[in-house]
């Protein structure tokens, strides 16, 4: 097998055209806090940051194993998170 060395010199220099970001990507958002210089900036990423959160769908099978005292691994576990016994 052939073995090729690549330096800094065979590497094209990059243009703007070398990407394209779309307008809702999160990263112009990061930008614009970063730049506001501590001016508010953390606020605006934690709501950034809590749209990013999704509501939770689906179950409470975390809050029944609490509340039933269900310890992880038992019968009574595989029997409330995949319906089946072990």
């Amino acid at each position: 097998m052939k073995q090729y060395r690549i330096t800094a010199n065979d590497i094209v220099p990059s243009s703007d055209d070398d990407c394209y970001l779309a307008p809702e990507d999160p990263i112009h958002e990061l930008k614009a806090a970063a730049m506001m210089g501590g001016l508010g900036a953390a606020e605006r990423l934690a709501d950034y940051r809590a749209t990013l959160r999704q509501p939770v769908v689906g179950s409470n099978k975390g809050q029944l194993q609490r509340e039933q005292g269900i310890k992880s691994g038992t019968e009574e576990w595989f029997q409330l998170w995949f319906g089946k016994n072990k």
